[in-house]
């Protein structure tokens, strides 16, 4: 599937110089936002920001842009809370 949105030139030229490279660039930023909110997996963020479905390969490229594990979008209800009372202070 593909979306078409309009940004202002000073801002394309932001996520690059040329048409795959600012694709790549809003697709990146677009899976690292969804996986932030929790809404998809390590390894749908992976896939979508293009670096493939292995756990590890997802976890660097998550880890590069200092974004912390997302517990909600990775784990089941049970192991949610399960992670949650381990993480409490």
């Amino acid at each position: 599937m593909g979306i078409t949105i309009t940004i202002p030139e000073e801002v394309a030229c932001i996520l690059g110089s040329g048409q795959k490279e600012r694709e790549q660039r809003a697709c990146e930023s677009i899976a690292l936002e969804l996986y932030r909110e929790g809404r998809i997996t390590l390894r749908t963020m992976g896939r979508l920001a293009g670096v493939g479905e292995d756990y590890w390969a997802a976890d660097a490229f998550r880890a590069r842009h200092g974004l912390p594990v997302s517990i909600e979008a990775d784990g089941t209800e049970n192991e949610t809370a399960a992670i949650r009372l381990l993480l409490e202070p």
